[in-house]
């Protein structure tokens, strides 16, 4: 269903395009803009720009650049509608629709919608048991106001509001199972059945503070039940991209994160003061979590389990931490200590009494326990291990380093070493397959127009000085422009200039595609305000002019070829006409070739 035009530019003139895309990546201050990490792909060397004062943001290593609808269509995968109602409820604005009726069906925001009802109502249980905030502060050892903080919740055995809760909501069946917090019945189509009973309800978010899934952990620990069930995959919620806490944290980050491994071990950091934590969901993390992790510092500090589990994750951790060039500092638990008892039990002095080691040390220690005193054969199969790893990272200068460290550790010949990591990497480029840029859904780059071309500069002419676009569209004559290129963008611009419906691309989008608002944004993005803007639009005027005119006259040139090889007559009064029509067409070329049309300030 149509939204209003006044009310799509009232709730863009109110979103904060820095306030959003802050929550994906850390930006720092560069010139007159904010420069991070692209959030659209993997990179080491930031190329993501957001200008706020012209409401765009350009990313370098994809290609894509637009307004804030365009950000959340492209990083949350949201139709325009889906982003502009998603944004009118963060910030509190009605949404207008053309025939003021709400649209039916089924939609991300319905999603969220919903975890945000089931959140409200297992947290009003929670507050409703006495035994289960009994269990909350006397097993657990959490305070309630941190349950408060945090939205936890309880789900209850054998409940019967919420189903009916949601029913009333007159949510889509399509919602409805698409959400995660309900099974279907496949034998009976109308029916479904709660998948959270009888467990505290810790929710996780994304980075823009909404609630995307749950973690739903039981009470009495027993062989018939697991301890966690998480929300299983739907399509806001994807484990391996997300970081439990990172939403939290992300505001509090210095110069390092640490990483734990489950949600009550950061909510204990947070407890005690360490507001940094995140944590995987499970014990396995994956490299687009690091890749997250990355776009927010460089250093991380690991706080793994001490048992088999933790210390497998960490390793993990370490592997994934290489290839994201992410500077990774190991924090040693004994077997049976994980984060939760360790705080619990000696507060944030307990981290820092803690032993720490650099990735090397920790792998020496897990996979070559015996150190300089292993025999031949282990170091070679060790190396091999760690070849591998190093091996991925993209700086040449940091492999040295860490080879430099692993030399020291195992008291060998550097050389040795050198050459030997040579050989194992068979004498190839060094080149991490992280590196390769793709974008968000793993396509390549978009690919635009190399070569600048005279509809190119006058676009930018336009975009860049807002005074010049009624004059250009006034003064050209659409046939001199290429029906190729960024003819056919340019034309379009013409077209909304001459209907008095061109604000720029912020306040057009609309009226084009997102591959040409992408092109828009991305002539926007490079600072090509010219010092003479008259005169440059004089000459792009001449350019494509005097272009025009010597193409049209090449055509009648060979026109007049052809008709006169197949003339009937030199005195055919059909063929005098159409000989006498070329030359005043050719007559009116040659004076348009050398008398172009011109602009005046």
């Amino acid at each position: 269903m149509p939204i209003k035009r006044e009310c799509i530019e009232r709730i863009k003139a109110t979103a904060d395009l820095y306030d959003i895309v802050s929550g994906y990546v850390q930006l720092k201050r560069s010139g007159g803009s904010w420069k991070g990490l692209s959030p659209f792909t993997i990179e080491k060397t930031p190329s993501f720009f957001v200008h706020p004062e012209k409401s765009f943001f350009k990313c370098f290593s994809t290609g894509y650049a637009g307004d804030i609808f365009r950000f959340l269509e492209l990083k949350e995968n949201f139709s325009f509608l889906e982003a502009v109602e998603w944004l009118a409820k963060r910030y509190g604005i009605p949404v207008e629709y053309e025939n003021d009726r709400s649209p039916k069906g089924y939609s991300k925001n319905e999603l969220l919608d919903i975890h945000e009802e089931a959140a409200t109502y297992y947290q009003k249980k929670f507050q409703e048991n006495r035994e289960v905030q009994r269990y909350w502060t006397e097993a657990r050892h959490f305070s309630l106001d941190t349950a408060k903080r945090c939205g936890i919740g309880w789900a209850p055995n054998f409940d019967r509001g919420l189903l009916p809760l949601l029913m009333r909501k007159k949510y889509t069946s399509e919602a409805l199972q698409q959400c995660g917090l309900l099974r279907w019945n496949e034998r009976d189509k109308k029916r479904f059945s709660l998948r959270f009973t009888g467990r505290l309800m810790i929710p996780i978010y994304d980075v823009q503070d909404r609630i995307i899934a749950f973690s739903g952990r039981i009470i009495e620990a027993c062989d018939d039940y697991a301890k966690y069930i998480n929300s299983p995959e739907t399509p806001i919620f994807h484990k391996g991209t997300v970081l439990f806490g990172l939403n939290h944290a992300r505001k509090f980050v210095s110069d390092r994160l640490i990483i734990v491994e489950g949600p009550l071990d950061v909510l204990r950091c947070w407890e005690n003061g360490l507001d940094e934590a995140v944590a995987p969901q499970g014990t396995g993390i994956t490299e687009m979590q690091m890749n997250l992790l990355r776009r927010y510092v460089s250093k991380v500090l690991c706080l793994m389990d001490g048992d088999g589990a933790g210390q497998k994750c960490a390793q993990r951790v370490v592997e994934l931490a290489f290839k994201t060039s992410i500077e990774c500092q190991m924090a040693t638990l004994d077997t049976a200590d994980d984060p939760d008892s360790l705080l619990l039990r000696e507060g944030k002095n307990g981290l820092e009494r803690l032993k720490k080691e650099s990735m090397i040390q920790f792998l020496l220690r897990t996979l070559l326990p015996s150190g300089t005193e292993a025999t031949a054969i282990e170091k070679e199969a060790f190396l091999k291990k760690i070849y591998g790893m190093i091996h991925g990272c993209d700086s040449e200068v940091t492999r040295r380093v860490y080879l430099e460290e692993l030399t020291r550790h195992l008291n060998l010949d550097h050389r040795a070493i050198l050459k030997d990591f040579h050989n194992f990497c068979g004498d190839m480029k060094f080149t991490s397959p992280s590196s390769k840029v793709q974008d968000v859904h793993g396509n390549a780059p978009l690919k635009t127009e190399k070569l600048r071309t005279v509809e190119y500069d006058l676009l930018s002419l336009i975009l860049h000085h807002e005074a010049l676009g009624a004059k250009i569209a006034a003064t050209i004559d659409d046939r001199w422009v290429r029906d190729n290129g960024h003819g056919p963008l340019l034309l379009k611009v013409l077209d909304e200039i001459r209907e008095n419906m061109w604000e720029g691309p912020q306040s057009n989008s609309m009226a084009f595609t997102p591959e040409e608002l992408n092109e828009l944004f991305s002539i926007l993005a490079l600072d090509d305000k010219m010092e003479d803007p008259i005169e440059a639009t004089n000459a792009c005027l001449h350019s494509i002019c005097a272009t025009f005119a010597k193409n049209q006259l090449t055509a009648i040139n060979q026109k007049e070829l052809m008709q006169r090889k197949f003339a009937k007559s030199e005195n055919s009064l059909d063929d005098l006409d159409f000989f006498q029509n070329l030359q005043e067409e050719r007559t009116r070329l040659r004076r348009l070739l050398f008398v172009c049309p011109r602009i005046e300030a």
